[in-house]
């Protein structure tokens, strides 16, 4: 077995990382006779479910603020409560919170039988989604469960509080020397960990648990995909959660081999033609099913079974021509129809993006579902590439499952799979992205910005910022960092 930890911290991400798991939960086998199409042991292990029966549980760390956790919530302080309790010859008072109620969703899968189980998997009704564990199809083994206290103050965008929340979450609950600890002690060849973490709310928290772990951990593979704040670095007057993304980014160059910074929905670069699925703008439930959709997929070569790849040689390819810790996400959902040369070449670009086109250094293809016609205009298209093998790999699989728990975004009735497009690539456009954040934290030391005192940064800490930022820059030697106003942010869905 080569095992995969993977770690969510943040809202977008638990949403983005529940339809993943349901994503694995669809390749789950049941007939003796029937080959998986991953190996499940890399994602999963043995647990139980809650009546105790034998189940594969998420090898995961799940880590939210406890009122976004929903049923999923526990409280750490009951045992403890109740040893207190019973020692105690007072007069006890209890003060109980209002359980949440089960979701809708839930209900509906507890009231399906073999009666109504094929209309609910053809045409499931639209349900209520109120947190992340609404619409979740698998179990979780407690200890992925990682509540982190609701905090007074709101502290997006606050790198040292947010870094000060994790010490101090690490020393109620033993984080690193517990449940971290020991879901590593449960592989039996623990190859790295897979990570989506919200820059804005758990960027500091990300940073200061990945360099604990890291003081263990030196040579162990770390890929992750930074989920970024709402505001870009051109909209100065909200400058602190500029800065505290750009200590995200700093950090991850540091403690990451493989770092896939996302943009925030609205900024996602949409293709040109005719749009195969309908959103509803700043609806986190839909975005984290099509951003999942299309990371699952571009990482679907680490879990497939009998696959030779893992974090290490996967990453290793990436970074094959240049060593540059920073990928660039990109796809295609495509429901119906034919593919074009259009669908593979104007993908949804969910990285940073230029409106001039630049030669990858190195480039994965995953293709989904795609026939033999699909795949001729795919061949064809690569043919024109400038990238050649080994340095552009494809791989083709299986068509993308969609789940009842996946959102309705198509526009015909809705299909129990689709055909699905994803890539992963380095690029020198990345240098223009970080040449608006190093832009930005160059400026703002300059105009003296009120956020950096209000962050307690001495000018001195955001200069070495800028310059490393600026470091970042130079190490992609096609792209000057005067180039910086070319980058194509995308269409505000406003």
């Amino acid at each position: 077995m080569r095992e995969i930890l993977y770690i969510q911290a943040g809202s977008l991400s638990n949403y983005s990382g529940t339809h993943f798991w349901n994503t694995q939960e669809s390749y789950f086998t049941y007939d003796d006779d029937d080959i998986p199409l991953v190996d499940h042991s890399i994602s999963f292990k043995e647990g139980r479910d809650p009546h105790n029966h034998p189940t594969l549980c998420p090898r995961l760390l799940a880590f939210d603020h406890k009122s976004n956790f929903g049923a999923l919530a526990k409280d750490r302080n009951t045992e403890e409560e109740a040893s207190s309790v019973s020692t105690w010859r007072g007069e006890v008072l209890h003060h109980e919170r209002e359980r949440v109620s089960q979701s809708e969703y839930h209900a509906l899968l507890e009231a399906e039988n073999e009666s109504t189980a094929m209309d609910f998997n053809n045409n499931p009704p639209e349900t209520k989604v109120r947190f992340w564990s609404d619409y979740s199809r698998v179990f979780f083994d407690p200890k992925s469960i990682q509540p982190v206290p609701d905090t007074l103050e709101n502290i997006e965008g606050d790198w040292s509080a947010s870094q000060e929340l994790f010490r101090q979450y690490d020393k109620d609950v033993e984080l690193m020397e517990g449940p971290m600890r020991l879901v590593i002690e449960e592989c039996d060849n623990f190859q790295g960990v897979q990570m989506m973490h919200d820059t804005a709310t758990f960027g500091g928290f990300s940073h200061a648990m990945l360099r604990s772990f890291r003081e263990e951990h030196r040579k162990t593979s770390i890929m992750t995909f930074a989920l970024l704040s709402e505001i870009m670095p051109n909209m100065a007057e909200i400058g602190y959660r500029i800065i505290n993304d750009s200590l995200c980014l700093q950090g991850l160059h540091e403690l990451c081999d493989l770092t896939v910074p996302v943009l925030a929905p609205r900024y996602w670069k949409r293709p040109t033609g005719m749009p195969t699925f309908f959103t509803q703008p700043k609806n986190i439930y839909q975005s984290s099913g099509i951003f999942s959709a299309i990371a699952e997929s571009a990482t679907l070569p680490l879990r497939l079974r009998g696959s030779l790849d893992d974090l290490h040689s996967y990453v290793g390819h990436l970074k094959w021509r240049r060593s540059l810790p920073f990928a660039q996400l990109s796809g295609s959902l495509l429901p119906v129809g034919r593919v074009t040369r259009a669908d593979v070449d104007d993908a949804i670009r969910l990285s940073s993006h230029s409106e001039e086109r630049c030669v990858p250094y190195a480039r994965r293809d995953v293709s989904r579902g795609f026939a033999e016609d699909d795949l001729s205009v795919y061949e064809s298209w690569i043919e024109t590439c400038e990238l050649k093998h080994p340095l552009l790999l494809s791989h083709h699989a299986p068509s993308y499952p969609i789940q009842t728990s996946f959102p309705d975004i198509f526009p015909d009735p809705r299909p129990q799979s689709i055909k699905l497009f994803s890539s992963m690539m380095m690029s020198p456009s990345t240098a223009i992205f970080f040449s608006q954040y190093a832009t930005f934290v160059q400026d703002a030391v300059r105009r003296k910005d009120a956020a950096l005192t209000a962050m307690g940064f001495e000018d001195d800490d955001v200069r070495e910022l800028a310059n490393t930022l600026w470091e970042i820059v130079d190490s992609y030697d096609d792209v000057s960092k005067e180039e910086d106003g070319s980058m194509e942010l995308g269409e505000d869905e406003e």
